[in-house]
Order: C-alpha cells, then structure tokens, then sequence
C-alpha cells in the first residue's frame, strides 16, 4: 500500500469539507485523527458538531478536551462549535482558557446549554440504567426537544465568542476554504440505532446529523473518514461481540479506560460486519485505523506503512479489501494510528 498523491492530500487553496465519524462504539481515537488531518493537511476551519461534555476525544499525549475542537492543537485553523453541540458553560470556558484559543473561536447561537446541577441530576436515573456517563447532556436534549431549554444567546459569560456557525460555514464553502467537522461518539451509539438501542446516546451519531448539527447540505462533503480502533472497545453496558475474558485483556497487556467516566472500557476482536455496516451507513470515503502498535507488538511509533510488521500490515491490507466491497464510494485508508502523538500516524493514500 503506497501513498498517492490524490484527492485526499490535495493542496492548499482548492477547497475541501471532510467529516470524520466514529465506526464503532466511540472510543476510536477520532480526537488524534482530527488533530492530525487538522495539522498535516492544513484546515481553515475545524468545527465540532454533535455531543456534549460527555464525548471525551484525546487529541495528542496529555491534551484532552470534551467541548472545543481537537483541532485546537492546528494553531492557524478558526475553531466553531456547531449548533447541534451541547454545551456546559463552565466546562467550554474552562477548554478555552486552558488552550489559549479564546481568540480564534466561535459557539453558535443555538447551542444547548446544560444547567449544572440540574440536568446532572436528572441523568442520574440514565447513568444506573443505562451506564450513561452522567454529564446532564440527555436531559438537556429532553428540554431542548420540549421547547424550554436555555441556549447559548442567553448566556452572558457566552457573548464574546457567539457567532452563527452555519452562516460562517456556508460562507467559508463558498470562499474555496478546507473545513474539517469533527462528529463524536460512534455509529453503534446512534439514537436510531435499532440494534443496539436503548444502550446509545441522546442523538444519531452518523455523517448525516453531523453535517446537519454545522449546518451544511449533503451537497457540500467531499470526504467522510470512519474511524476504527484495530480492536473494538466500549465503556459500559449494553450488546458487543467478541468480548474479550479478563484473561485474555491481561495476556494482552491491555488496558483502557473512558476519556470523560475514566471507566475501564471493555474489549474485543475487530468486528468486520459491523466495520462494513457503518462505513456504508455512513457513505465513508476513507477509513483511519488507531492503536494498530496496541493490537501488533513492534509498531509503535512508526511514520511509514513499508515499515509496519508483516503482520500488522497483512491486518491492513484485508481491512482495506473488506472496506472496498462495503461501498462504492470507499477510496481508500487515509492514516493509521502507531501511538498516542500526533506524529505517529501514517498518512495514505
């Protein structure tokens, strides 16, 4: 598998809207995926769309956040938080300071505002029942839904930063910018999800709604990039096959734990099907794989694919095969993941 000079790594000034999207249970490592693409490829614009303070993403060793972009780390790109964002006020304005990026970012208007203890409280009946991470983000949906949530205009702390992120999108596509929409959580996640309902989150989680949560048109994606763990993980309850036994995590070595609940997350072998199912659900283009050097000893840190072990790049290769016959619109795998930094990821394709 060699790198081409195509569509994927064009150059700057054509323009480019790319949607990166969970493919299985969250927990893919979109975080690091979007830092990279943000800084390697150079976006104007990176904006997050969908989820609340629930929806963790570790963008590089040591930096997380649960409510700016990723792309934050990208120090030229403009960050916007899209209106279908669920926002704590305490929580945003903590990210914003903490990253010095107050110059460069923008919250919609619209974005529904968790009330601290409130919808905390609320939730506490979802975190028993369903193992909801417990941020308050459902019960906000549930008042934004009845017509009495608070929204992002009427928070005073909010004003500096508030601008209209669909108009400011739409406006950046016509000017010939690169944006790059950050989605959150997973594909299994989805509230639509039928499969694995009620064990999901308070909102589909597929291209589709993120493109609507930045207020974009189908017309306007160029690339959809699913992202996938080469293992499966989940934190909490609810369907996952081949779950591995405790005796195998530990032969592995293997442990991990939630970015937002720190809950250990539970593991398994790649699930092809449902890698097929949700890169088609979700028109994916391309594909990223993460924690390659976790699954195959002997990766970490590797920056080109000729250097992979056999074994690792054998696992790749039959992936791409597999994501090849899932959906015509597929073009190929875009970066793999060998660890936890920004430069340790292969860019393809």
């Amino acid at each position: 598998m060699k790198r081409k000079n195509d569509d994927f790594l064009r150059p700057r000034g054509k323009s480019l809207l790319t949607i990166v999207v969970g493919g299985f249970y969250g927990d893919e490592g979109k975080g690091k995926i979007v830092g990279c693409l943000a800084t390697k490829r150079q976006y104007d614009y990176v904006v997050r769309a969908g989820g609340g303070p629930q929806a963790g993403h570790t963008v590089t060793d040591g930096k997380k956040v649960t409510q700016i972009p990723s792309g934050f780390i990208a120090p030229d790109a403009k960050l916007l938080i899209g209106r279908g964002t669920v926002i704590n006020p305490d929580v945003v304005l903590r990210e914003i300071e903490t990253y010095g990026v107050g110059g460069r970012i923008g919250i919609d208007y619209g974005c529904t505002i968790i009330e601290g203890p409130k919808h905390i409280e609320q939730e506490r009946e979802l975190v028993e029942r369903i193992g909801s991470v417990g941020t308050g983000t459902g019960p906000a949906r549930v008042d934004r839904l009845l017509r009495k949530a608070k929204i992002a205009k009427d928070i005073k702390a909010l004003r500096p930063y508030l601008v209209d992120v669909a108009a400011e999108v739409n406006r950046a596509i016509n000017l010939d910018k690169r944006i790059l929409v950050e989605g959150v959580q997973g594909y299994c996640l989805s509230l639509l999800n039928y499969k694995f309902y009620p064990y999901v989150t308070s909102q589909d989680t597929t291209a589709s709604q993120f493109a609507v949560d930045v207020g974009i048109g189908p017309m306007a994606i160029d690339e959809v990039v699913v992202v996938y763990k080469a293992y499966v993980s989940r934190v909490g309850p609810g369907p996952m096959r081949f779950e591995w036994a405790k005796e195998q995590r530990d032969a592995r070595g293997t442990e991990e734990r939630g970015t937002v609940s720190g809950r250990l997350r539970r593991l398994g072998d790649f699930d092809k099907n449902l890698a097929k199912e949700s890169l088609s659900r979700n028109t994916g283009t391309h594909a990223a794989i993460t924690c390659i050097d976790r699954l195959f000893k002997g990766n970490a840190g590797v920056k080109e694919f000729d250097q992979l072990t056999k074994e690792a790049k054998d696992f790749i290769e039959k992936l791409n095969t597999l994501f090849k016959k899932a959906s015509k619109y597929y073009r190929g795998i875009a970066a793999i993941s060998t660890g936890p930094n920004l430069e340790d990821t292969i860019l393809l394709v």
